[in-house]
């Protein structure tokens, strides 16, 4: 694993988890005036929700935040979906707000800390921000230029870890998900955490969603790609170094596994899990 990616696998949700997050109701928390910005921003959000609920199932009632990020991605967040436009039984776990107008951010968090109630659920926490220039998007994308999503046959905890890493590596590190992925045809990334146990960990697969997962549109705002992580096993991670990540993505593809995470599923490449 390269520099980057060993840094990125340890930036765990440090606020921690899902215990970090916060359901909001997203329609009211993001109404905005009557500025030219502000209408851009909210015909952009009404239409990223429209376009969910065509290709994946209805919109939830609540919004994740992630509370450390809430002076660094406002208005942004996680759903969960129940995808019945998909097919039986999937789930989709997805940002939302990374292709919003006023992204990426112009804000840095320089410090946070946080403090857990008696039963290890967040209470409060302090950030602290400062202006910086923004990483440069590609030419034409709203915001970031996509959202992120984990398609499962199981409603878990785990994907939400996962978005927040993705979120903590792209709004606070820069990393550009979307360049890297268009560069390299994917990205394989290693022991990811997950859960609270430091050794629930999953290898990730990064890729442009393909049919019958959504796979972009154009916003108000700009165009929209949607990005997914798909798990894949330590086999499937060791085949890709040598065939390419493009080319574990069709194997995949053509086995039927397609890109829905399933942790306990065999390899594709072997048949061990």
């Amino acid at each position: 694993m390269s520099g980057i990616w060993r840094k990125l696998a340890q930036l765990i949700p440090g606020l921690a988890g899902a215990a970090s997050m916060a359901a909001t109701p997203p329609p009211a928390e993001v109404s905005y005036g009557d500025t030219e910005a502000e209408q851009l921003w909210q015909k952009t959000y009404d239409a990223r929700e429209q376009f969910y609920e065509k290709t994946i199932g209805t919109f939830p009632q609540d919004i994740l935040k992630l509370s450390h990020m809430s002076g660094v991605w406002p208005g942004g967040g996680l759903f969960t979906l129940e995808a019945d436009k998909l097919g039986k039984n999937l789930w989709v776990y997805t940002t939302f707000g990374l292709s919003n107008p006023d992204m990426p951010t112009s804000v840095a968090l320089t410090q946070a800390s946080s403090e857990k109630d008696a039963q290890g659920r967040l209470a409060s926490t302090e950030v602290r921000l400062e202006k910086r220039e923004p990483a440069t998007a590609p030419p034409g994308a709203a915001g970031y230029g996509y959202e992120f999503m984990v398609v499962t046959r199981e409603q878990a905890q785990w994907p939400l870890w996962l978005l927040q890493w993705a979120c903590n590596a792209e709004i606070l590190n820069d990393v550009g998900f979307l360049q890297r992925v268009d560069k390299y045809q994917g990205l394989t990334v290693e022991k990811i955490q997950v859960g609270a146990d430091p050794h629930d960990f999953v290898n990730l697969l990064i890729a442009h969603a393909h049919a019958p997962l959504p796979t972009g549109i154009d916003l108000p705002a700009g165009h929209m790609e949607v990005l997914v992580a798909t798990v894949i096993t330590e086999e499937e991670m060791n085949w890709s170094m040598q065939n390419g990540r493009d080319a574990l993505l069709a194997r995949l593809l053509s086995a039927g596994v397609g890109q829905v995470s399933d942790r306990k599923r065999a390899s594709s490449v072997t048949g061990s899990r």
